[in-house]
């Protein structure tokens, strides 16, 4: 797990493990991962404006931005009136039994947007936040020439329409992300 510019220190299992804690929450909570794209997208914003941009509450505002700040993702500057807040791009890389997976901020963005995109919103109702996340992954690859939107969706283990759609709706989180995921590099 990592993120830009961090400060190398010996690990700490503890904090490693709230970490991990803290970032699952930001892959499983819609609301906090829109916060955190606009932020990241429109930074160095006014908390007022997140609030009225996004239509959140002024408490679940205010705690997602002390959650984003907890990671170490967020920062606020005070000395600005109003204050404003600014993100740092993340990257959580995984090591798993099945491979290495970079959750980077497009596939952040791609779990906000199921509040305001229909098709990335019933995908993640039938299939889940993780197929969604593998979803990014193979339409990196259709936007790159590697695979078809079928050998895709074969891949994924959905059904050819249902890939298609989502594909779709995924291939413009990626082209927004192009401004603002630094490891997000399409080719043209």
């Amino acid at each position: 797990m990592s993120t830009e510019n961090r400060v190398s220190t010996p690990p700490d299992p503890e904090e490693t493990f709230n970490d991990l804690l803290t970032y699952a929450e930001l892959l499983t909570t819609p609301q906090l991962a829109r916060l955190y794209i606009y932020t990241l997208q429109h930074g160095p914003v006014t908390i007022d404006t997140i609030k009225d941009e996004l239509e959140m509450a002024h408490s679940t505002t205010y705690k997602y931005i002390g959650q984003l700040e907890e990671m170490k993702i967020v920062s606020r500057d005070e000395d600005e009136t109003p204050t404003t807040v600014i993100a740092t791009p993340l990257t959580l890389e995984i090591d798993g039994a099945h491979g290495e997976f970079r959750a980077t901020p497009a596939v952040i963005d791609a779990i906000g947007r199921q509040l305001e995109n229909d098709d990335i919103r019933v995908f993640v109702d039938r299939q889940g936040v993780a197929k969604l996340a593998a979803a990014v992954h193979y339409t990196r690859r259709i936007i790159e020439g590697e695979l078809s939107q079928r050998t895709a969706a074969n891949k994924l283990e959905v059904h050819p329409v249902e890939g298609m759609t989502v594909f779709a709706a995924l291939q413009d989180v990626l082209e927004d992300a192009t401004a603002y995921d630094p490891s997000l590099d399409l080719a043209e």
